[in-house]
């Protein structure tokens, strides 16, 4: 591919065998043969036949579905509808979700521009965009959205927002002139690109390149790499592989054991239903889906709309934020925050809402009360082609930074542009760097200017100040140089303003500026949100770093991480980053807290290196440019307002308010999300490895099955799901983010909980088999009833229990959690139907127990208590603060 930004137009219409007229009819319909519709290649996801049938490619499903294969062979059909209930309800709410997680594509194809107007064989004429070919020659002018890549021929006062694409917060001005070879993306001063917006200007340019091969094109075929692996996905997936071989290697124990004691093969497939079905916690996969769904309804209250359910849990583990700057630690909206003209004037307010003050030295002051302030001003307001209009909001028409100066003359209440008609306007342009206007206000004639500062100073022979008007001196043309530098030093924007009064007359460009008189500069920028410094704090307190990756400058980027103080690192530029290898990238990874100059290939590179030193990695971003990196990150962030529908649609995540400090509140949310999810996956799994060892146990030493398979799907999928959603739900507890984040590659059950777990799994075996024993001579129907009672009080203590792995029953406030409360009591009324009423007795085979055997029950069930409170006592919590428990 050429560089077409560092050739000159002629040769890249001799490159591209082309002429100022365009194309011939012929010559484009040839090449449209050749090259294919200007449109992003279509590469097809998953139907929607494949999104289901992925949803059961994990172990803990194909055991369940092997389970009830086995109790339907074996006769027991309700236990093999219920699990297949189970099943398909987790499969849907799967299907639901990965089925809009495919829509990224179609949203990248709305930014292409429907129309566009081209020269055909001399002749401008309105064409689909679509029908572009390179060597076309197509005429923009401000409004239009730029309908492929192209070099710019010709350009009168042509800029572009490239935000979308480049991350470049300010409008680029265009012009024909090459730029060096070896220019970033956001450099590219001589090319227009596709997707992007003309603001301001006109001008003719000869396409480069279509569909697929422009850099839009580019970053969709970015867009289709596969997304990562969930953490919570990743760790689900080691547990059901884990309980799978357990389950496996019990039941081929069991199966071998009983026909070697000569015991008939059906009613030993009936053994190994029963353990299959003990063995994996049905509803485990839709507790942790629910908590997950109840997590997402508490983040979209928060303003944080969450499109697919593992996100939740996974920014909770986030150990790195990659944010962009323009939008998202930016208003996206170019304020004057500063004039100087004499003395330093600082200007209050953010974005484009008219609302602010002026003070000096701390002191608020009346702007129109001073000469060279109110000039100043004035000249902004009147040197300007741009609108501020109000619909849904305060917004700029035409360019930002003209914006900027038309909210800072309605701040200072000099907007005098409804009094003044404009006369005569010579536009700013690349060559001249400078905007002059005439206007009739009254019966003077005023003659504004503004430009870059070293221009408009060279066309002045006065200066006014706090001490009047008088002539400028090459002492005062220094210092004004001086004070421009410093501002720019600040990340400022720096635009110098004058104006002279005149008589109707010649109005000549050399008369009109020449003699001017010197007011001020405006110093404006792009500024960062003002609850971002706060978030920012939060997240260092949390154990999480931000970084920044923008496309604007490296002294942009370097002034506003400063400001918002997470310049806690060194500042990397894209052509540095350019002349790295992956692997001196990543010596340098954890050193960097800023990235200027960012292209889209910069911030998968970034997101990798840190992915590869074992980092979460959030992303943020609004652009284009930044929906590859949403895909890459762990977990994608786009913002709801200021972003597009491609980088929407390409996240995990969506912000609707735009505000970095939602992020925050999100990692809050997926934290006690993981928290719940541990408790109630601890609680769940102690009451399946009671279940699979009472019958493992009993089956060794030749005893009957102390539970039937229907008596443990009823567990498992009823009376252990009402206390799991309550533990699923619980409130997030002080402190939460004063804590590192976990180590990523910690499991679900880690040390201490997996300690947890098994012992009071132990308390259930000793008490629900010691209880079956001991009633064995009332009648194997009895004993059954009693060991199920047993399981079922068992698993009420322990819900209630580990609601905190550290502390004590006695210190948890017992109203924390009513929907836990809830849980308890449907989970004991469960229990107690399944052994009362008739109907349920016949299927479950079940016996109405005396009161002295309830005693028995909930006496010897306490042991799960007592042994609970041992092992919270003799835990160690860990730095990363994985366990605890709120309302204590």
């Amino acid at each position: 591919m050429a560089n077409w930004h560092a050739l000159p137009p002629e040769e890249a219409l001799k490159l591209l065998n082309s002429g100022s007229d365009g194309l011939s009819e012929d010559e484009a319909a040839s090449r449209l043969e050749r090259f294919g519709p200007n449109d992003l290649a279509r590469i097809s996801g998953p139907g929607p036949v494949r999104i289901l049938l992925r949803q059961f490619e994990n172990y803990m499903v194909l055991v369940l579905l092997a389970a009830a294969v086995i109790s339907w062979l074996s006769g027991e059909k309700s236990n093999a509808i219920v699990v297949l209930g189970i099943l398909l309800f987790i499969a849907i709410l799967g299907f639901v979700q990965e089925y809009r997680a495919e829509r990224a594509m179609e949203a990248l194809r709305k930014m292409v521009a429907p129309e566009a107007r081209v020269f055909r064989g001399g002749r401008l004429v309105t064409l689909p965009a679509g029908n572009l070919v390179p060597g076309d020659v197509i005429y923009v002018e401000a409004g239009d959205i730029v309908p492929a890549d192209a070099r710019i021929l010709d350009a009168s006062a042509l800029e572009a927002v490239e935000s979308s694409l480049t991350g470049e917060s300010n409008p680029v001005r265009k012009s024909p002139d090459p730029v060096r070879e070896d220019a970033p993306l956001a450099d590219r001063s001589s090319m227009l690109f596709m997707g992007t917006m003309v603001t301001y200007g006109n001008g003719r340019a000869v396409v480069t390149s279509t569909g697929s091969d422009t850099e839009l094109g580019r970053i969709s075929g970015m867009i289709q790499e596969t997304p990562a692996e969930p953490p919570l996905k990743i760790r689900l997936q080691q547990l059901s592989k884990s309980l799978a071989v357990m389950v496996f290697i019990a039941a081929i124990l069991v199966f071998s054991i009983q026909v070697y004691r000569g015991n008939p093969v059906l009613d030993t497939l009936l053994i190994a239903a029963a353990l299959a079905v003990a063995g994996i916690p049905e509803a485990l996969p839709f507790v942790v889906t629910l908590a997950l769904a109840y997590g997402t309804q508490s983040m979209a209250r928060r303003n944080a709309i969450v499109r697919r359910l593992p996100a939740v849990e996974t920014l909770g583990s986030t150990t790195v934020i990659c944010t962009d700057k323009t939008g998202t630690l930016t208003r996206g909206e170019m304020t004057v925050r500063e004039i100087w003209c004499g003395r330093r004037v600082e200007v209050t307010g953010s974005g484009y809402v008219p609302e602010g003050v002026f003070k000096v030295d701390g002191s608020e002051i009346d702007p129109g009360a001073f000469d060279a302030l109110r000039e100043t001003i004035i000249t902004g307001a009147l040197c300007n082609n741009s609108e501020v209009v109000f619909e849904d909001g305060w917004q700029i028409v035409g360019d930002p930074t003209e914006g900027a100066l038309i909210v800072l003359a309605k701040k200072a209440g000099l907007d005098l542009r409804e009094r003044c008609r404009e006369v005569t306007e010579y536009p700013f342009a690349s060559d001249t760097r400078r905007m002059t206007t005439v206007h009739q206000c009254g019966n003077d004639l005023r003659v504004s200017m503004k430009g870059a500062v070293e221009v408009v100073v060279e066309r002045c022979s006065y200066v006014m100040d706090h001490s009047g008007l008088r002539p400028l001196s090459d002492a005062d043309r220094k210092r004004i140089l001086e004070i421009a530098d410093v501002m720019a030093g600040r990340a400022l924007r720096v635009l110098a303003a004058a104006f002279k009064q005149i008589e109707s007359g010649d109005l000549s460009r050399d008369f009109l500026e020449r003699d001017m008189i010197f007011t001020g500069l405006f110093g404006m920028m792009d500024p960062p949100r003002e609850e971002v410094c706060g978030a920012i704090d939060v997240c260092k307190r949390a154990g999480i770093r931000p970084v920044m990756i923008t496309g604007d400058h490296k002294r942009t980027a370097e002034a506003i991480a400063g400001e918002l103080r997470m310049l806690n690192g060194g500042v990397l530029d894209g052509s540095e980053l350019d002349s790295m290898s992956d692997q001196e990238l990543s010596d340098r990874i954890e050193s960097i807290s800023v990235f200027s100059r960012a292209t889209a290939e910069h911030k998968m590179r970034i997101i990798k290196a840190l992915k590869e030193h074992g980092h979460v990695v959030a992303m943020t971003g609004d652009g284009v440019n930044d929906a590859p990196a949403l895909r890459s990150a762990d977990i994608g962030i786009a913002m709801g307002r200021t972003g597009t529908d491609v980088s929407k649609e390409a996240s995990d995540m969506v912000l609707a308010d735009d505000n970095f400090a939602t992020i925050v509140a999100a990692v809050e949310e997926g934290r006690r999300i993981y928290e719940n999810i541990r408790k109630a996956s601890a609680y769940m799994l102690a009451v399946t490895f009671a279940e699979v060892a009472v019958i493992l146990m009993a089956v060794l030493v030749g005893l009957p099955a102390p539970l039937l398979a229907l008596q443990i799907l009823w567990i498992n999928v009823v009376a252990e799901d009402f206390p799991a959603i309550g533990l699923a739900v619980e409130p997030a507890r002080p402190g939460l983010m004063n804590e590192r984040p976990r180590n990523p590659k910690e499991p679900i059950l880690s040390r201490d909980v997996l300690v947890y777990t098994i012992g009071t799994s132990a308390a259930m075996l000793i008490g629900t088999l010691g209880l079956f024993l001991l009633n064995l001579d009332d009648g194997l129907g009895y004993a059954r009833t009693v060991a199920f009672a047993s399981l079922g009080i068992c698993a009420i203590y322990n819900a209630y229990s580990s609601r905190s792995f550290h502390h004590s029953v006695l210190q948890m406030n017992p109203t924390g959690n009513v929907k836990l409360l809830a849980g308890i009591v449907a989970s004991l009324a469960s229990v107690v139907m399944v052994i009362y009423i008739p109907v349920f007795q016949r299927a479950f085979e079940t016996l109405p127990l005396t009161l002295d055997s309830w005693l028995q029950v909930w006496l010897v069930s306490t042991i799960v208590i007592v042994v609970a409170e041992v092992l919270k006592r003799s835990m160690k919590t860990n730095s990363q603060g994985s366990v605890g428990s709120p309302g204590e």
